[in-house]
C-alpha cells in the first residue's frame, strides 16, 4: 500500500538517500568486490598528489600483466617490503623474465630506482575516493572505534528499541478500545443469529480499519519500502559479517555491525508499520465475537424445539393423509 507524499515522506526519502551516500564509499573500501575490484589501499605519502593524494582509498582491480599500458596507475609491492606502493606506468619494458613496468610518482622528479616485475603487480587503480582514509584511520583507534562505532550504534539500537515499544503500547490502547465497539455491535444485532454474525463482520471491517489508518495518516514511507530494504539488508548482512571475520578491520567490522542494526531496525519498522501485533489483538477480539454469535444461534435454533411438543401431534397411515 503506497501512502499519500508528504513533506515527512520526503525528508525520509532523502535522508535514506544521504543514509547511502555517506555508507556507500565505506562499504566499497570494506569490500571491493561490490564494485568488481579485489583490493583496498589507504594513502599515506603525497607521491601522487594531485591525482591521489593522502588520505585517500584506491581500490584495485586486479588485471594481466599483459593489459597493463603507459599511463595506467598500478598498485604493487617491492621485493622485500609489504607495504604496497601506488604510481604510473611511464614505460612498458619486455624482457627475458617477463614484461617490467618503469614507474614514477606524479609528484616526484624522477623515475623509481628499479623496475617492477609483472608479478610483483596487484592491480590497476580502478577508484579513488577521497578523504575516507582518514576516516578510517581514525576508527583503527580504540577512541575512533568507540567514537564511530560503539556509540552510534548503541543509540541507534536504543531508538529502534523505544520506537517499537511505544508502536506496542499504541497498540495496546487501541485493542484496549475495541471491545467496546463490538459489545455495541453484537447488542445492535442479537435479535437474530445473522445479525449477530453480520455485527461481527462489521468489527472486524472497523478492526482492520483502526490498523490501518495510523499508518496512512502518519505520512511515513510504504510498508512495500521497508520490505525491499530488509531484503537488500538480509541478502547483504551475511556477506558483510563473513569478510568482517575475514579481514578482522575495524572498518569491516562496522560495516558488518551497521548492516545487521539496520536489518534489525527494518524489521522493527516493519512490524510496526504492517500492524503485526494489532492483527494478533484483532485476530483474539473476532474469536470472541465468533463464540458469541454460535450461542445466539444456538438459541435460536433451541427455541422451535421447546414450543414444538405444544402443538398436537400427527401421524399419516402411509397415504398421505392425516389420521
Amino acid at each position: 500500500m503506497n501512502l499519500p507524499v508528504s513533506l515527512k515522506t520526503i525528508a525520509n526519502v532523502l535522508g535514506i538517500v544521504l543514509l547511502i551516500a555517506l555508507v556507500a564509499p565505506f562499504a566499497v573500501y570494506a569490500v571491493p568486490g561490490l564494485v568488481g575490484a579485489e583490493y583496498s589501499f589507504v594513502v599515506l605519502t603525497a607521491s601522487m598528489t594531485p591525482a591521489i593524494a593522502p588520505g585517500d582509498v584506491v581500490i584495485v582491480d586486479e588485471r594481466d600483466p599483459a593489459a597493463i599500458a603507459e599511463g595506467d596507475v598500478i598498485t604493487f609491492v617491492r621485493s622485500g617490503n609489504e607495504v604496497p606502493v601506488t604510481h604510473r606506468v611511464i614505460d612498458v619494458v619486455d624482457g627475458p623474465a617477463g614484461v617490467a613496468f618503469e614507474t614514477q610518482g606524479d609528484a616526484n622528479g624522477g623515475p623509481d630506482a628499479s623496475l617492477v616485475p609483472g608479478e610483483n603487480v596487484l592491480g590497476v587503480v580502478a577508484i579513488t575516493i577521497p578523504y575516507i582514509g582518514y576516516v578510517v584511520q581514525f576508527t583503527d583507534s580504540p577512541l575512533g572505534f568507540a567514537a564511530l562505532v560503539v556509540v552510534p550504534f548503541g543509540l541507534l539500537v536504543l531508538s529502534e528499541l523505544w520506537t517499537l515499544f511505544r508502536a506496542r503500547d499504541g497498540n495496546a490502547t487501541d485493542g484496549s478500545a475495541a471491545p467496546d465497539g463490538d459489545e455495541e455491535s453484537a447488542a445492535a444485532g442479537a435479535g437474530t443469529g445473522a445479525g449477530a454474525a453480520g455485527a461481527g463482520a462489521g468489527a472486524a471491517g472497523a478492526g482492520v480499519a483502526t490498523a490501518t489508518d495510523p499508518d496512512a495518516a502518519s505520512g511515513g514511507v510504504s510498508v512495500d519500502s521497508v520490505v525491499g530494504a530488509g531484503l537488500v539488508l538480509a541478502a547483504f548482512a551475511p556477506y558483510s559479517v563473513y569478510v568482517a571475520v575475514q579481514l578482522r578491520t575495524a572498518l569491516a567490522i562496522t560495516v558488518a555491525i551497521a548492516t545487521t542494526v539496520l536489518l534489525l531496525a527494518a524489521l522493527a519498522m516493519w512490524a510496526a508499520a504492517s500492524g503485526v501485533f494489532d492483527r494478533s489483538r484483532s485476530s483474539g477480539t473476532g474469536t470472541a465475537t465468533e463464540t458469541g454469535t454460535v450461542a445466539d444461534t444456538g438459541a435460536a435454533t433451541d427455541s422451535p424445539a421447546v414450543t414444538a411438543p405444544d402443538e398436537p401431534p400427527m401421524a399419516t397411515d402411509g397415504a398421505g393423509e392425516v389420521d
